[in-house]
């Protein structure tokens, strides 16, 4: 019982800004974290969701809502998975042999590459969030749930790289197979709650996660050779924008007229 406590300081000190006790990053420690990242992931999705209430009370103007949409998620998840984000962007713009890359995934330092990236993803996902039909809120709100949960799940059952500390989250197969299983849980959970709000809307947001995880398993065994959790980080960056992402562009086709355009 007491582990289970500690994983859960431990997830929320680590993963999120809300206050948490520190305790010692042990393996004993750090075995069941996995199982509450998600939790913080669906309060970020409630105040999602309240914001969307709230927002035509408060302001008139959709990039400043977008702005806060984005905002939310990043400063209260204690911004936790930009930096593996902006690392394993650094890496993959190198262009370097793999072993190239996982020496600047060792790197505390930030390139040039990471910094042009992280003006580049912040303008292009408040523009995604300004546009986004405010019907679609709610559930992308449990994307956030959706990502985290696919992010524990892999640093679980995915090939780990020589370089790796995901090793540190793994206990006893029991201990892996419970973890497993809480992460198919949230993942169902999402899934359904998605589908239950809006059938199509749910759809459009799964894809961009199915998409965002191809692409994470592209990138970690093609050009790594296994995981970091940088490069698990990645994935949730990369996930939070597709599956906006994809909504929007679902939204934009449906309101073009085929018939209408001249050729």
């Amino acid at each position: 019982m007491k582990q289970i406590w500690n994983s859960f300081r431990l997830a929320f000190s680590m993963y999120s800004v809300f206050p948490a006790r520190q305790v010692e990053k042990n393996k004993d420690n750090m075995r069941y974290i996995l199982i509450f990242v998600p939790l913080i992931g669906l309060i970020i999705g409630f105040l999602i969701r309240e914001w969307m209430v709230i927002r035509p009370y408060l302001i008139n103007y959709d990039l400043l809502g977008a702005v806060v949409c984005v905002m939310v998620p990043t400063l209260l998840s204690g911004a936790a998975y930009l930096d593996g984000f902006f690392r394993t962007v650094d890496a993959l713009c190198s262009h370097q042999p793999r072993e190239g890359k996982l020496e600047i995934l060792r790197d505390s330092h930030s390139g040039y590459f990471a910094i042009i990236i992280c003006v580049c993803y912040f303008f292009i996902i408040v523009g995604i969030w300004s546009e986004v039909p405010l019907d679609s809120w709610p559930v992308l709100a449990y994307g956030f749930v959706l990502s985290r949960a696919l992010y524990g799940l892999s640093i679980v059952t995915f090939k780990h790289t020589q370089e790796s500390k995901c090793s540190l989250y793994l206990g006893s197969r029991r201990d892996q197979t419970i973890v497993v299983l809480f992460m198919v849980f949230y993942i169902v959970l999402s899934v359904y709650s998605m589908i239950q709000i809006d059938l199509q809307m749910a759809i459009f947001c799964l894809a961009g996660a199915l998409l965002a995880f191809l692409y994470y398993c592209y990138v970690a065994f093609h050009h790594f050779g296994g995981i970091t959790e940088d490069i698990a980080s990645f994935f949730v960056q990369v996930c939070e924008i597709m599956m906006p992402f994809v909504v929007l562009l679902a939204n934009l086709l449906s309101g073009i007229d085929i018939m209408s355009i001249k050729y």
